[in-house]
């Protein structure tokens, strides 16, 4: 049974990250609003809401380890195993607008899940600070987003579909099967994992982060081969800042977190900085990032899987 939740969530997560991404396009192609901001806001929120749900219902039924480590694993599988994929199928286009905003928030995230991990959980004020920090970056994006037109002549290219409507609730739709989807996953494989003895940190940053994440990876890989490389860098950036600071900050308000002894590494948080420093290095040189680089980038993540394997059995 849970090797068929498994294979169900796979195949809806694909089926719903299509769905996703080609609403979410033809909504910036009507709504006038950049791919930029519509793949922080509608593709990198949306395809994060599967890591709420976990995240919040973990940390609700009292597994804080699983709560923090699927935000953990999800944001370091976001950079190194899908920013990785999608530059190896086309090289990643990082010409947008707020680059050097994006940078700084998203380090805060990478920042504060290390300090997380070395003060031992998430008291409620540290979320409060969390949804300051994510409310601001929301702040200034949209700001930012109004002052600029839309003026992306690839998007005309996109088959859209016939109507606003149809085109929210191709979106809402593609949201709604990704949950569903990652949700039969994570249940399948937590119990397969947890049947072989693994402990709850290693669940929530390898099982559920990875599961978590595939939303990010079929909707990002997906605008890779659709050639809408922006939306694919701007999703996996409006989903870790989703991550870091939105659902760690709700989360650790209604569920304040303390890990579990001997759980977390501090090298895990390292790998997340430096995973994020890398990735706005690459995008900063020639203003995007290269297939070699994305070869590094999933390098680096097999490395880090290997040596949460060998801690997992040690």
């Amino acid at each position: 049974m849970s090797i068929l939740l498994v294979l169900i969530g796979l195949a809806l997560l694909v089926f719903g990250g299509d769905i996703l991404v080609k609403g979410a396009v033809a909504l910036a192609t009507r709504l006038g609003m950049s791919k930029a901001l519509i793949g922080v806001t509608l593709i990198g929120f949306g395809t994060s809401m599967p890591e709420f749900v976990a995240t919040f219902g973990a940390a609700a039924k009292g597994s804080p380890d699983i709560a923090f480590g699927n935000v953990l694993g999800s944001n370091i599988s976001n950079i190194l195993m899908i920013l990785g994929a999608a530059a190896l199928i086309s090289p990643i286009i990082t010409r947008m607008h707020g680059l050097a905003r994006d940078a700084i928030f998203v380090g805060i995230a990478s920042l504060a899940a290390a300090y997380w991990i070395y003060a031992g959980g998430i008291p409620p004020m540290g979320g409060v600070y969390l949804i300051a920090a994510f409310v601001i970056y929301m702040g200034l994006t949209i700001r930012a987003d109004l002052k600029t037109t839309l003026d992306d002549s690839a998007m005309d290219d996109i088959a859209a579909p016939s109507s606003l409507p149809i085109s929210l609730a191709m979106a809402i739709g593609g949201i709604i099967v990704l949950v569903l989807g990652a949700e039969a996953l994570i249940r399948g494989a937590s119990d397969i994992a947890r049947g072989l003895g693994v402990s709850e940190a290693i669940i929530g940053i390898t099982i559920v982060g990875i599961g978590t994440s595939l939303p990010e990876a079929v909707a990002a890989i997906i605008a890779s081969l659709k050639g809408e490389n922006d939306l694919a860098f701007a999703n996996i950036i409006g989903s870790n800042i989703f991550n870091g600071l939105g659902i760690l900050g709700i989360t650790a308000v209604f569920h304040p977190m303390q890990f579990g002894s001997g759980g977390f590494s501090i090298l895990d948080g390292g790998v997340l900085v430096a995973a994020t420093a890398a990735m706005f290095l690459f995008a900063l040189t020639h203003k995007k990032v290269m297939r070699w680089e994305g070869a590094v980038l999933l390098a680096a993540y097999v490395g880090y899987l290997v040596w949460l394997v060998m801690r997992a059995i040690s």
